[in-house]
């Protein structure tokens, strides 16, 4: 009995999807549970395998969207035929008469027919092979005539190599009206559906512009001390834990206490309400093959640092394996996105309603700054950057939370005492 293949539901808010990617082909025996194809949603993508062993028939190609329940293809009860039995069908078992086999551009042509006395005279007298002639004569054989020319041309062209080079006279530029330039190259273009992921991301930006008042605000971290920590540490940590002691696991941190301290920063806007949570699920920026997805960390404030950096090693691998689930991306309270990984300098990141706020990691750059002292220093320094909703979160609030991130990053030992 046939099986038909539908899109399935994966989601509450997930009404249709983008066929990725066929791992099978149109007419191939496909085993139960075996991977068909991948569906790509704006949330992530998901395989679907087979549900019965058969053959398999594709009606909905790849790159095409469809929708929740829509049919795509049909598995029917039936084994693979051998390569090359349709077209023995077709034949009816015909055998190739001798005739029609020698008129196979596969089997070569007789061989020329003799050039002829004259011919082979001149051809011996100037040591011709009259095997890469092709003439005008009886079966392609070469006439007298077409080899006298072809001596001809052959002495013609040693006389005109035998003569002296004659030196040109010197250029001079000739002052002519410009004219238009013509290119003979090929310039072609290629299009291609955008991703459900890009369309997804494309209507959240969209729709961050238009919802929220944001603004950003700047400052700039001293990360000397954070780098002597895990220059120190590092390889203890990486030998207790087995994951190495990064950058992001200090700005978790630094978010949290700050979101404790300014917790507008870490609400959302209902309506006419603001929502407070009394808990940290941040959302980390990691970028994949098909683009940015925001894993979310949940309850970051319980976490420790062992614990938040094996999180985001997780959501990376997943990232990198396609693997990122529904419930990886909902919620989040707040976001940490690292651009600096790529090089950026600086930047203004965009915001994920319903939050609030998104702070913005950059490259750590050596600069020279002015010390306590008022000498002239070189230290690594990083600006970050706060983009916020105006409308529960005032100027005041953004440069102190910003502040507060500062100070525990150049000072990682208020982390532990709690001020």
């Amino acid at each position: 009995m046939a099986v038909e293949i539908k899109v399935p539901n994966v989601g509450e808010s997930v009404k249709e999807g983008m066929i990725s990617s066929w791992h099978k082909k149109d007419g191939e025996l496909v085993a139960i549970d075996e991977v068909l194809l991948e569906l790509e949603t704006d949330k992530a993508t998901v395989e679907i395998v087979a549900e019965q062993t058969g053959l398999l028939s594709i009606i909905v190609q790849a790159g095409q969207v469809v929708k929740v329940g829509e049919k795509i293809g049909v598995i029917t009860p039936g084994e693979a035929k051998p390569a090359g039995a349709a077209k023995l069908e077709n034949a009816g078992n015909r055998v190739v008469p001798p005739a029609e086999a020698l008129a196979s551009p596969l089997i070569a042509p007789p061989s020329p027919l003799d050039p002829g006395p004259a011919v082979r005279r001149l051809a011996a007298e100037h040591q011709l092979n009259l095997a890469e002639f092709v003439g005008s004569g009886k079966g392609g054989r070469p006439v007298k005539a077409e080899v006298l020319s072809h001596l001809e041309l052959e002495q013609q062209k040693n006389t005109a190599a035998a003569k002296p080079v004659e030196v040109a006279p010197p250029f001079k530029p000739a002052v002519l009206p410009p004219t238009p330039v013509t290119s003979t190259e090929q310039r072609a273009t290629r299009r291609e559906p955008l991703s459900m992921l890009r369309r997804r991301v494309a209507e959240r930006l969209l729709e961050s512009q238009r919802s929220t008042a944001t603004l950003t605000t700047f400052n700039e971290v001293d990360m000397s001390a954070i780098i002597e920590l895990r220059k120190k540490y590092q390889d203890k940590f990486q030998e207790k834990y087995g994951i190495k002691l990064g950058f992001m696991g200090f700005f978790l941190k630094a978010c949290v206490a700050a979101l404790r301290e300014f917790p507008r920063v870490n609400a959302a806007i209902d309506a006419n309400d603001i929502i407070y949570h009394d808990y940290c699920d941040i959302g980390v920026a990691v970028s994949t093959d098909k683009g940015l997805m925001v894993p979310v960390i949940r309850n970051v404030e319980r976490l420790t640092l062992a614990e938040i950096e094996a999180a985001i090693a997780l959501l990376a691998k997943k990232g990198r394996d396609n693997k990122i689930s529904l419930e990886d991306l909902s919620g989040g309270t707040f976001t940490v996105s690292n651009g600096g990984i790529f090089g950026s300098l600086l930047s203004t990141p965009i915001l994920n309603p319903p939050q609030s706020g998104i702070l913005g990691m950059h490259k750590t750059e050596l600069r020279p700054v002015v010390a306590a002292d008022m000498s002239i220093v070189v230290r690594p320094m990083m600006y970050v950057a706060l983009s916020y909703d105006h409308r529960i979160i005032d100027g005041k609030e953004s440069v102190g939370f910003l502040i507060a991130v500062k100070n525990a990053l150049e000072d990682p030992s208020r982390l532990v005492v709690g001020v």
